[in-house]
């Protein structure tokens, strides 16, 4: 490693908007309503304040304004691993496969959340805002606030922080966390391996998201820096 200053390890992160939105969202909402209705009745369950789909999204849907909605997921994302792995790549112009390994959708209010996690198996997420409350209503929750609903994404050293000694030298781990409103029409990227939570949500609409995992291979085959990925 030469002389200087190195910017180890960091976090990418993909945020990106759909044109489409306005038009697909009301969509999406009716039929992840049906789906839900033929689930729940499935699993047994009865309505609550949060529902996850089966992760065969991908396939189950057959509409055009679907496979144009994958077709931008998968491009964000190309463009996202692109721009993250730029230097690792040495300025290879690699020819990516994206695979989407699941996609599924959630639904969730009156307070319910989806606790910290990672995804395996894959190397990026996303998650996809359907509907949820518009800003200003969401944020003046009288006890979430403008937490109300987010993505919370816990930065690497989170975990060590908690006794951690807090100066001048080491403010660049700060904040230890990051959080992502929920906007309507708005893709989410980041690596699976990256902590994350769906804090608390109570509002008047429903807060509907898709998410997804996926593996990114180069076409070329992914040995790279001297070492096998398979």
């Amino acid at each position: 490693m030469p002389a200087g200053f190195h910017a180890l390890w960091p976090t990418p992160i993909g945020l990106h908007r759909y044109a489409d939105a306005a038009s697909l969202n009301p969509l999406l909402v009716r039929v992840f309503g049906a789906l839900r209705a033929t689930q729940s009745h499935q699993r047994g369950q009865s309505p609550g304040a949060f529902f996850a789909s089966d992760d065969d999204l991908l396939h189950r849907i057959k509409l055009g304004e679907w496979t144009n909605f994958v077709s931008f997921v998968t491009a964000s994302l190309g463009e996202t691993v692109q721009q993250a792995n730029h230097l690792a790549w040495e300025g290879r112009n690699l020819e990516l496969r994206i695979g989407i390994e699941g996609m599924w959708f959630q639904c969730s209010r009156d307070g319910a959340f989806h606790d910290v996690h990672t995804h395996g198996n894959c190397s990026w997420s996303g998650v996809y805002i359907v509907q949820a409350d518009e800003t200003e209503r969401r944020a003046q929750h009288p006890v979430y606030g403008v937490a109300n609903g987010v993505t919370r994404l816990y930065g690497p050293p989170f975990a060590t922080l908690g006794g951690a000694f807090v100066d001048a030298g080491n403010a660049y781990l700060q904040p230890p966390h990051q959080d992502v409103a929920p906007e309507p029409g708005q893709l989410l990227l980041f690596p699976s391996w990256l902590a994350h939570q769906a804090m608390p949500y109570d509002g008047e609409a429903e807060r509907i998201i898709v998410s997804f995992n996926a593996s990114v291979h180069a076409a070329q085959g992914d040995r790279l820096h001297g070492y096998s990925a398979y």
